[in-house]
């Protein structure tokens, strides 16, 4: 018996039923049952081995329907159907039979990382075949998350370096082509970290940074950033050094795909401009009034953008050496307008005979008659700016407050200062911090 023989007898056997329960029921002819009907086809879930797929049509319930599951991508949707039915396949399980107006099919027993297409089509109840437009979908199983591998698809290069003329940063401009469907996020590491904190290994990375993600962002936020087929994409500007950049693939709702491509590439340290180098070297910072606070000297951190700061508060944080490396912030350099930016950050990790220490370089403002500390959580935050007085040779500056905003309400930064934590404890601040503004004369 053909499967088209099948598919009558089934269709008759339905019909006798619906009669059986409807006696009173208007006749309605096929042309009637069957014209006009659409089909949507969405992709509800999709497994290693198995998918499920949705079907929905605006007909009525009692029609009848066939399915074909494929791997065949390019021929003719009804072309493959009509050839399917034309032969004895009821043994095959390739035509699948079923009724109903909104169904969700679930197909088993398929390949991971495969390609399939899914074509669904009304049956004719006189003559057994198909009628009207088939509908198809196409789509993937997915891939074993515990192999990661090249997708020879995608590239990723790096750009020309551009400023954006709304924040004013620089950012590198990194050159993605993709010739597949897949979706993707860009993840630069510098090759130390990359070695330090995650040992080469390329699943550690990836899984870290998709648990880091999904717990500060939550995962309905992967489809705000993942990317597909050609993309030029920004990050802010990276330091000098050795890099790897990744194209990790990942989809609309978080799951790693498996899939990579990486960039080995190398930053050099850009020429430093006169308008940075004025910075450069050993100041003497004082009050509003004049009177001598400490030494400070700065030095280089990343041409034109970045130095590194040793000596504020040197003899006020409770006997530590603020020209130790390990204490020392970094100060940011604004291109545009030659200015010293104080920038709250985390400094570093002391560790001592009997505990770790973190040091915060932070600033501190007045509210609501409380004096309040600018905390870990408040960090990349520009607390003040350093500009030139004196524009002839450069050797006078002083530093103003900027304000920090809370609640809609602004309020002057107050000091700049050091605050550490011991023990994972709300340490102190230091001693006694200069109260802004203050004043920079550069020494000989």
């Amino acid at each position: 018996m053909k499967l088209t023989d099948i598919i009558k007898v089934l269709f008759l056997s339905l019909a006798m039923a619906i009669s059986a329960s409807c006696e009173t029921a208007e006749p309605v002819t096929p042309e009637q049952e069957h014209q006009q009907v659409t089909i949507t086809l969405d992709v509800d879930k999709l497994n290693l081995e198995s998918a499920s797929i949705r079907v929905r049509h605006d007909g009525t319930a009692d029609l009848l329907w066939v399915y074909l599951l494929t791997d065949d991508l390019d021929s003719d949707p009804a072309a493959l159907i009509a050839d399917k039915l034309a032969r004895e396949l009821e043994l095959t399980g390739e035509i699948v039979v079923f009724t109903g107006q909104n169904k969700s099919i679930m197909v088993s027993d398929l390949a991971p990382k495969a390609y399939y297409r899914f074509i669904c089509q009304v049956v004719d109840p006189v003559t057994g075949g198909t009628t009207g437009e088939p509908a198809a979908i196409q789509f993937r199983t997915r891939r074993d998350p515990s192999v990661f591998e090249i997708n020879d698809n995608w590239s990723v290069n790096r750009g020309e370096r551009s400023i954006n003329y709304v924040d004013k940063m620089e950012y590198d401009n990194f050159i993605c082509k993709s010739s597949d469907e897949e979706t993707y996020v860009l993840l630069p590491i510098k090759v130390s970290d990359f070695k330090y904190y995650y040992n080469n290994e390329i699943r550690a990375l990836f899984e870290d940074f998709h648990a880091s993600y999904s717990l500060s962002e939550g995962d309905s936020k992967w489809k705000d950033i993942v990317k597909s087929g050609d993309q030029t994409l920004q990050e802010q500007r990276l330091r000098s050094g050795e890099w790897v950049v990744f194209m990790v693939g990942i989809d609309v709702d978080g799951e790693l795909s498996g899939l990579y491509q990486r960039l080995d590439m190398t930053i050099e340290q850009e020429v430093p401009t006169e308008e940075y180098q004025r910075w450069l070297g050993d100041w003497e910072v004082a009050d509003k009034d004049g009177v001598k606070l400490f030494d400070i000297t700065i030095i280089p951190s990343e041409n034109n953008m970045w130095y590194y700061m040793g000596g504020w508060e040197s003899d006020n944080i409770y006997a530590f050496d603020t020209y130790d490396p390990m204490l020392m912030p970094e100060l940011f350099f604004d291109k545009e307008s030659g200015k010293l930016g104080f920038v709250s950050e985390y400094v570093n990790t002391m560790i001592t005979e009997s505990d770790n220490i973190d040091f915060y370089f932070s600033g501190t403002f007045v509210g609501y008659g409380t004096t309040y500390v600018l905390g870990n959580e408040m960090l990349n935050y520009m607390m003040a700016d350093a500009v030139f007085t004196e524009t002839v040779s450069y050797s006078q500056a002083r530093i103003e407050s900027r304000n920090f905003i809370t609640n809609g309400v602004e309020f002057p930064i107050q000091s700049i200062c050091y605050i550490y934590y011991n023990g994972g404890s709300p340490g102190a601040i230091s001693l006694a911090p200069p109260t802004l503004p203050l004043t920079m004369t550069k020494k000989q």
